[in-house]
This record gives structure tokens, sequence and C-alpha cells, in this order.
């Protein structure tokens, strides 16, 4: 995950290294930030500098920052994130009426089809949860997603229902930024094939992924409307495999996500 957050930045850093609007501190600060909250442990100076490639200095002066505005601990040579983060997150999410708008909707989907659903938004090459029923239902994904998790575009149900709404070049540069991967046999992952993909995602209406990310794993997603027409947001339903078939999607979940979708759009 680490890496891959790295692959996409790296290129945006020294694309404008030379623009003398860009804080070039400021970025590797939020950078390093960044390394933190993907981390499950505690990482050194050394540990940050070899993920980021940035020069211990650098890093040092990033981390000493931080300590000192309360958003990282310090035990000794380790760094961690501390519960200040939380702020920055609830005063986005609260302030946003679709994670609250949503969040009664998602929950209904959930009792209705008892599968997981999510609202995702586009981030660069990534989609950012921002909603989740809450229901207890059987766990999909071998990691658990959470709000704030991010995960690939070009390979998720959301992400390509976000990506078939951009214009095709727009489409090129996002896929640009993310290191193309098979995450499985079934992943589609050259760019000839992803844009047929997203074109045929943008006369449908819909996205499906079946087995791409990750073994098992089958999503559907619809675009979500603001009232002026524009796509803001999308909503899916997660499944195993080995529960429901590709057409069970299409013929039991996409009526429930499109009317979800439809109904949300009152809301905003």
């Amino acid at each position: 995950m680490q890496n891959n957050y790295m692959e996409e930045l790296s290129p945006l850093l020294e694309q404008y290294a030379e623009d003398p609007d860009f804080i070039t501190a400021f970025a590797r600060g939020l950078v390093i930030f960044q390394v933190l909250s993907n981390s499950k442990r505690p990482q050194s100076i050394s540990d940050i500098a070899k993920i980021t490639g940035f020069p211990r200095a650098t890093v040092r002066r990033g981390l000493y920052t931080l300590v000192k505005l309360g958003y990282v601990s310090q035990n000794d040579r380790e760094y961690t994130l501390t519960s200040k983060i939380l702020t920055l997150s609830h005063s986005f999410i609260s302030s946003q009426s679709l994670p609250n708008a949503a969040q009664p909707i998602l929950e209904n989907i959930t009792k209705e089809v008892d599968e997981a659903s999510s609202m995702a938004v586009l981030a660069q090459s990534n989609i950012v949860y921002i909603a989740r029923s809450s229901e207890n239902t059987q766990r999909i994904m071998s990691n658990t997603l959470a709000i704030g998790s991010q995960l690939p575009a070009c390979c998720t149900s959301m992400g390509r229902v976000l990506l078939a709404a951009e214009p095709k070049e727009r489409q090129i540069e996002l896929l640009a930024q993310h290191q193309l991967k098979i995450y499985t046999p079934n992943t589609i992952h050259t760019e000839e094939d992803l844009l047929a993909e997203l074109e045929k995602i943008k006369e449908q209406g819909y996205a499906i992924i079946d087995q791409e990310l990750e073994i098992g794993l089958r999503s559907i997603a619809v675009p979500v409307y603001d009232k002026s027409g524009a796509i803001i947001a999308a909503i899916n339903i997660s499944t195993h495999a080995m529960r429901n078939s590709v057409e069970d999607m299409i013929n039991k979940f996409l009526p429930v996500l499109q009317r979800s979708a439809q109904l949300l759009r009152t809301f905003l």
C-alpha cells in the first residue's frame, strides 16, 4: 500500500518541483503524514526515509513539526499518529451533507439485500470511502474497509463509475497516475481495455467488478448525481461470488442501487 502511494505521488512531486507556487516542503510533510496514517506499526525516521525516498533530515524536520503541532507522538525513535488527526477527518465529514444523507440509505440497502453497501468519491486515481453501512454482514475482502480507506479506482466498481464520468483525456491522465497491476487472473490491466470498459460503463450507467481486485469479491456500483446533474459520488453493493452471480447482481442489486441513488439525489 505504501509503495503504491509513493508510485503515485513521486511523479507529482517531480512534476511541480520547479513551480514557484508549489510548496515542496509542505507537500513532503503531507506525504510523511500519509505514510504514518497507512502504517499499522510505529515508524522510525529511517523507515519513513526508505518508503518516501526523502533525505533523513527532511523526514526529521517533518516529524518534528508534526510532533509540535500535536498530530504525531514520539516514543524514543519511533513515531505514531495521535488521536488529534480525528479532528481533521471529523471536520471534513461533518461539514459534508453527502455522507450524512447517504448513511440511512446505505443502511436500508443492506437490510434489503443483506450485503454490504458503501459510498465513495474520487481522489486522483483512488477512491476514498466516505460512508458505509454498519449492519453486520459477512466480511468479504481480506482487508477491512472503513471510512477514509482508499482503493485503486481502476479496479473497483465505484472507481470505474467515477472514472467513466470524466472526459477521456482526464481518464488517461488518471490511469497514468496509477501503476496498472494484475491483482487476479480477471483483472483488466491495460489502458486500452480499461478505456473501453469505461466507455461501456458510461453507456450502461453501472459498473460490475467480477473478482478483479480479490478472488471471491464481486461488486456493482452506480453513480450518484446532484440536482444539477453532476456525478459527485458512487454507491455500491459488495458480495461474495459464491453467494451471487453476475446475473444476480444485475437482476437483484442494480434496481436497489438505482432507486437508492435517485432517492439520495433528492436530499442533495
